[in-house]
């Protein structure tokens, strides 16, 4: 069902031809922690809405963040200037998806969908008081399909299928807490450019790597035993990320957790897409990533917390991990 709400029109560009950032100077003060200094910025204020946008241009994809406040009830007008595939997140507040081309779409908070859309104009009416923040990763569909080569795991996505506008996927997609934490490393980002590029960019591809799990696994039900053991699968994730340096193999976990390894891992994915494995990984890498570039303990003391045999082989999983001798397709 659709909204009647209506309101002013305010026009939301996405992928400009030549971008004209503005200087972190001219944004409020209040909006100093949400900046990301890696990528260029937008922000626009008047009396019906205050607007923030922050992009980054990975080639592949762009990354687009959005915060925004209505003051009084608008209506957000994406403008896509050529046909594009966007992965969409929301946070704070739920709102309408209004295309000319579709039907009326509910965008959920805390919820992720794979939109196909086509250029045009979209509508997006916000009541006043509303805060949100959207992301948007956005891809070719043929891109996507080439990423696939390098990131297997992003295989599922390239299946959807859809020539009208609308979402791809039938169901939308939870933003579980692994999402959640990627989403958070992802927006504390500090970096300069060069530091922060194949950092975000890692954490995109983490993102869609989750989503496209979830729509691989779209049709396994979630099973009574992993629903009563929700709390103890939430703890066994807490303990990962507190504790990012350990190489603890699932054999070990599952006795700290008194289950079985095969019972474990099978209600971690469930709750959280991914496989335990992958996301000790994911920890480790992020752990020794922001230790390096903090400048403040030795490389060696670094490999030796993180239970790496020798620098060399610490150095050569991270390039791998963050992708540092990727093509100049990917640069």
């Amino acid at each position: 069902m659709g909204t009647t709400l209506s309101g002013t029109n305010k026009l939301l560009l996405f992928e400009r031809l030549n971008p004209s950032y503005v200087s972190p100077t001219d944004i409020p003060e209040e909006y100093e922690s949400l900046i990301i200094p890696a990528a260029g910025a937008y922000f626009r204020e008047d009396a019906e809405a205050e607007i923030l946008s922050q992009n980054i241009n990975f080639g592949p994809f762009t990354l687009w963040i959005h915060d925004i406040w209505a003051k009084e009830n608008i209506v957000l007008c994406p403008f896509i200037p050529s046909h594009i595939w966007s992965l969409h997140g929301l946070y704070e507040e739920s709102l309408h998806l209004e295309s000319p081309d579709a039907p009326s779409y509910l965008l959920e908070e805390k919820e992720f969908n794979l939109f196909n859309l086509p250029a045009g104009l979209h509508r997006i009416p916000m009541a006043a008081g509303k805060k949100i923040l959207s992301i948007h990763i956005n891809v070719e569909q043929e891109v996507l399909k080439a990423m696939v080569e390098e990131f297997p795991g992003l295989e599922a996505l390239t299946k959807l299928d859809r020539k009208e506008a609308g979402a791809l996927n039938a169901y939308p997609y939870n933003s579980n807490p692994i999402c959640d934490f990627l989403m958070e490393k992802m927006l504390s980002c500090k970096y300069p450019m060069k530091r922060a590029y194949p950092y975000i960019f890692r954490i995109c591809i983490d993102l869609l790597r989750n989503i496209a799990a979830q729509e691989a696994n779209l049709h396994q039900p979630l099973m009574v035993d992993s629903v009563l053991n929700t709390e103890s699968t939430h703890q066994l994730l807490n303990f990962i990320r507190e504790h990012p340096f350990r190489k603890n193999t699932v054999t070990q976990l599952a006795y700290m957790f008194d289950t079985s390894a095969k019972k474990l891992s099978f209600e971690f994915k469930q709750h959280f897409a991914v496989s335990i494995h992958d996301f000790m990984h994911t920890a480790r890498m992020m752990m020794i990533y922001d230790m390096m570039q903090e400048q403040k303990t030795a490389m060696a003391e670094i490999a030796r917390i993180s239970e790496f045999p020798n620098v060399m082989n610490m150095m050569m999983q991270v390039a791998d991990y963050y992708a540092c001798n990727r093509s100049a397709t990917y640069q």
